[in-house]
């Protein structure tokens, strides 16, 4: 199916995503770019801002998929769960949330693949952190307390703060040390092996047709 996606690099067809299309700077940069919580916190914060977050607060062998838990909203969006109560309550709640699942479920199958690196989406530790980094961003930018949680979480929670407290510089509008910081470490990764990002195609090496 051709789903035309464009892209300041040309049209990439969604349905049929390639590695190429899947490179860490490209994920890096336009999740950097992305914000969440449709841009209400006091400055941006940004999908690959949180990603770096999940990351912190998860054991070594989820830190790849980690970072790349929401690189399908480069391709989706970052649909909010009251946009998705919204859309639920215009149409049929079980067609919606699946039809959302489904897309994201796609979409996370082919940057799996593309950086060798296994799925790990329903990972009950990772699904923790980013439960968890919600809480520290909403309570850091929105003054919304947590209720009462259990001493791990707890501990998770006190880590998150203070990721936001040493890392100011992930929130001050500047989209490029967000990048840079989110590619960095995927490069640390790639380093032990837990991850294969793509690598970008050389436009010196395209052949031009006819």
């Amino acid at each position: 199916m051709n789903i035309p996606f464009h892209t300041r690099t040309g049209i990439i067809d969604l349905g049929c995503l390639r590695s190429q299309d899947l490179t860490a700077e490209a994920l890096g940069e336009a999740m950097a770019k992305i914000n969440r919580f449709g841009g209400r916190t006091p400055e941006p914060w940004s999908v690959a801002a949180h990603s770096l977050l999940v990351e912190a607060l998860c054991p070594p062998d989820l830190r790849g998929w980690a970072l790349l838990h929401d690189a399908h909203k480069v391709f989706l969006g970052d649909l909010m769960d009251p946009s998705v109560e919204l859309i639920c309550q215009s149409g049929t709640r079980l067609a919606v949330e699946n039809a959302i699942a489904n897309a994201e479920a796609k979409v996370d199958r082919a940057i799996a693949a593309a950086w060798g690196i296994a799925l790990r989406s329903k990972s009950e530790a990772l699904l923790s952190a980013c439960q968890i980094a919600f809480m520290a961003e909403v309570w850091t930018f929105m003054q919304v307390q947590p209720g009462r949680l259990s001493p791990h979480d707890a501990d998770l929670l006190d880590r998150a703060v203070q990721f936001l407290r040493e890392n100011p510089h992930l929130a001050w509008g500047d989209w490029r040390p967000v990048r840079d910081h989110w590619v960095a470490n995927v490069k640390l990764i790639a380093k032990t092996g837990r991850l294969a990002p793509p690598s970008p195609i050389d436009p010196s090496s395209a052949v031009l047709a006819g």
